[in-house]
């Protein structure tokens, strides 16, 4: 069995039962940094073996993972934080798992997608998920202005570096009477949670600079009076 086992994306009360017996009981724990991993692991006294799986070793550890699967041991895929597989490794092992009758389980928990979501006030009946905009400034105008006349609500994730910059962009790319979003270190103590037009949104960190984890979600076209 594999289970895709969702972590706290900040507060680390936001953990599951499920989830801890999961990281308990299976045979090893596979994480994307080992260093955030055994960060987890020790936070609720759990001692698992831990095996890497990112960028650099996907391709050559997906073949030993399946092995152990094959051979009946249970493993727990886990991200850095939240839930798997959105804009993290593992995508392989799961599709290799599948095609070969592997099982394949959830453990669902925290989702920082979901968290940014449900606080913004923005139309939820259809969303789009666009996760990390391209690093250089003309490739992600570009995805932007293809993203300007979208009609549902969307959503992207950054980096902790970047976020004048997407505002910048964003400014460039939508009318300024756009409503957004900006969800700022969801769960923790210091969360807060920037609602305005484009350019209000803007100013507030231009005026607030701003540097942490952060989800921005975007009003779509049809909704921008909303």
């Amino acid at each position: 069995m594999l289970y895709l086992v969702s972590t706290p994306i900040g507060n680390p009360d936001d953990i599951t039962l499920r989830a801890l017996r999961v990281l308990r009981e299976a045979n090893a724990v596979i994480c994307e940094e080992p260093r955030e991993g055994a960060r987890l692991l020790r936070h609720y006294q759990i001692q698992n073996e831990l095996v890497a799986l990112n960028e650099h070793t996907e391709r050559a550890r997906v073949l030993e993972l399946i092995a152990r699967l094959r051979g009946g041991q249970t493993l727990a895929l886990i991200s850095d934080h939240g839930t798997p597989l959105l804009n993290d490794p593992g995508g392989r092992l799961v599709q290799r798992a599948l095609a070969e009758n592997i099982p394949v389980r959830a453990v669902p928990g925290a989702s920082a997608l979901l968290a940014a979501l449900v606080v913004s006030g923005l139309p939820l009946e259809r969303f789009r998920f666009v996760g990390f905009l391209p690093a250089k400034k003309e490739a992600r105008r570009a995805a932007l202005a293809q993203l300007r006349a979208e009609r549902e609500t969307w959503v992207i994730f950054d980096a902790p570096y970047r976020l004048n910059a997407v505002l910048i962009d964003l400014r460039a790319a939508l009318e300024l009477e756009r409503p957004v979003v900006v969800a700022c270190n969801l769960t923790m103590p210091d969360e807060k949670i920037v609602r305005g037009k484009v350019s209000q949104v803007f100013d507030h960190f231009q005026k607030n600079p701003f540097k942490g984890e952060y989800v921005i979600v975007i009003a779509g076209k049809q909704n921008r009076n909303s």
